[in-house]
């Protein structure tokens, strides 16, 4: 398991491991692995969601995937 963040190279650290999850946190001991691309990412690059589960590990890159398309522009 990796100890720095695949997504900003910043090692895993205390305040990196605080994930959150709209107002709340949770707390893990490594750092997160991402649902989608599967990289290991800090809580500044990865946020706890619910969109299909309660707990899906998504990084902000691949939840961009899941953002309604903009207004005025058709979906697939």
């Amino acid at each position: 398991m990796p100890t720095t963040c695949q997504s900003c190279q910043r090692p895993a650290s205390e305040p990196l491991l605080s994930y959150r999850k709209g107002s709340a946190v949770v707390r893990n001991e490594s750092l997160l692995q991402c649902d989608v691309c599967e990289r290991y990412a800090c809580a500044d690059c990865l946020q706890v969601y619910d969109i299909f589960s309660g707990y899906d590990f998504l990084c902000h890159e691949c939840a961009k995937g899941f953002e309604p398309p903009p207004a005025g522009t058709r979906g697939h």
